[in-house]
């Protein structure tokens, strides 16, 4: 039964779980667009702007340590991150 609500609530609240074509900065920027989130505070996580919008722009891939940091403050499931995607350089 737990199981269910919980399926329920992650499917409520993250729409694009369903769907396999995003990838881990779709998700990013549903979480900035849709919950409230902002660039700024992803910086915050990040450690610096030009981290932030590297990492949304494709120019840097997320890390480990970064995967951690936005799932601990947004509550993103990390499977949702983890995601192999394409970006102009390697981490």
């Amino acid at each position: 039964m737990l199981l269910a609500l919980v399926d329920l609530y992650e499917a409520k609240r993250w729409p694009l779980a369903i769907d396999d074509s995003f990838d881990p900065v779709d998700v990013l920027r549903y979480a900035i667009d849709e919950l409230g989130h902002t660039q700024s505070e992803l910086a915050d996580l990040l450690g610096s702007r030009s981290r932030a919008s590297e990492v949304l722009a494709q120019h840097r891939a997320l890390t480990v340590e970064m995967i951690h940091k936005i799932t601990e403050a947004w509550k993103i499931p990390a499977d949702l991150l983890v995601r192999p995607y394409k970006t102009g350089r390697a981490a």
